[in-house]
């Protein structure tokens, strides 16, 4: 038993070591497309790097926060459901705000913006880990499936309203692989891939009825200018790269300090660059889910499960869209924790501390310093 309580202290420490080596170059990054977006765009570098790492600050609080309360909250049902509720709330209220852009996705706080969407990322997974590790009747498809689906698309459905279709997509995948890992009898899937293909279908015929122009435009053909830019500097960088803040191309690429962030990672650093960024990315996802498995706490797996799944999903699909792989359709869809968004870090770095949290309490880890402190 000892062992396998110092062998998930190591992973703690060594998720911890990479996660602080994964920020720092996401630091790097930050710094250096803002920098390079100043010659086609208006902004304050300065001025942007002082709230991003404002951002940091405040995401380091959130983690914080959720590592010492986050077990607590998932085993009360009065605050997982004013957790549920507060969600709703704010995806409706945002949609009264003034719109930016044409939509009506954030709500400003001072000098930040904040985007509720992001908050599902966080709120529906632990809500639903909250709710399957209460779930008594394990094989009844109204509570197993209907149920929770439905809790989910009322939230889905207002992120959908804002518009913002990658996210309202994104939330979707999220909400049914965490009710894939909740869900102990897996022959109910099947009503997954009915409905997953019935929507599907169904957005598809009446295209002009659920989407906007811009949206279907995304879907069918890639935007040559954004992805060619992108491409220019992946290619220019070359296998090993320019070097740290080097390289002209990132210049001219539209967004690199947040949607394409990549591509200033493959012409500074190559493509072994971005191979190493995927790497560290996976390291985390696999370690959390590794931890989360060793507690045999469902609601510590589930959760955890989710957010690995959550931050690796975009990882590959802000990766896919900066290399300009033709059957990606352009996105807002950011690198977690390396692209230039306070909600996205803020909201990230709090669902870590919340999975770190609930591993934390629900394995022997803390027992190890007791029985050190009584020897």
């Amino acid at each position: 038993m000892r062992a396998s309580k110092e062998n998930i202290k190591t992973n703690f420490l060594f998720f911890f070591i990479v996660l602080g080596i994964t920020l720092f170059v996401g630091i790097m990054f930050v710094y250096s497309s803002l920098f390079a977006m100043q010659n086609i765009k208006e902004i304050n570098p300065e001025q942007k790097f002082k709230t991003y790492i404002i951002g940091l600050i405040i995401g380091f609080i959130g983690a914080i926060f959720a590592f010492l309360f986050g077990n607590l909250f998932i085993k009360n049902s009065l605050i997982m459901l004013a957790f549920y509720i507060f969600l709703n709330m704010f995806l409706g209220i945002v949609l009264f705000a003034p719109p930016i852009a044409g939509v009506t996705r954030w709500m400003n706080f001072g000098p930040f913006q904040f985007q509720p969407s992001e908050l599902a990322k966080l709120i529906l997974p632990a809500f639903l880990a909250f709710y399957y590790s209460k779930l008594k009747n394990k094989k009844n498809i109204l509570t197993n499936v209907l149920i929770p689906l439905i809790l989910c698309l009322l939230s889905i459905f207002l992120i959908f309203l804002e518009p913002d279709l990658s996210t309202t997509l994104l939330i979707l995948v999220i909400s049914l692989i965490t009710m894939f890992l909740g869900i102990e009898d897996k022959s109910v899937l099947i009503f997954f891939i009915v409905f997953m293909l019935v929507l599907g279908i169904t957005i598809f015929i009446f295209q002009d009825k659920f989407l906007q122009s811009y949206q279907i435009s995304r879907l069918t053909k890639e935007d040559p200018f954004q992805s060619q830019r992108a491409r220019d500097a992946i290619t220019g960088g070359g296998l090993a790269g320019k070097g740290p803040f080097a390289g002209e191309e990132k210049y001219y690429v539209p967004e690199s300090y947040s949607d394409f962030i990549i591509a200033v990672i493959g012409e500074e650093w190559g493509k072994i660059g971005i191979a190493i960024v995927v790497t560290l990315f996976l390291f985390l996802c696999h370690e959390l889910v590794y931890m989360a498995y060793l507690t045999k706490d469902s609601a510590t797996f589930i959760f955890c499960g989710a957010t690995a799944s959550w931050i690796f999903i975009q990882v590959m699909i802000n990766t896919l869209v900066g290399l300009g792989i033709p059957w990606m359709p352009v996105t807002g869809v950011t690198l977690p924790l390396m692209s230039y968004g306070n909600s996205s870090m803020i909201v990230t770095l709090t669902a870590i501390g919340w999975a770190l949290g609930l591993i934390y309490n629900n394995s022997d880890i803390r027992k190890i310093g007791e029985e050190n402190d009584e020897q």
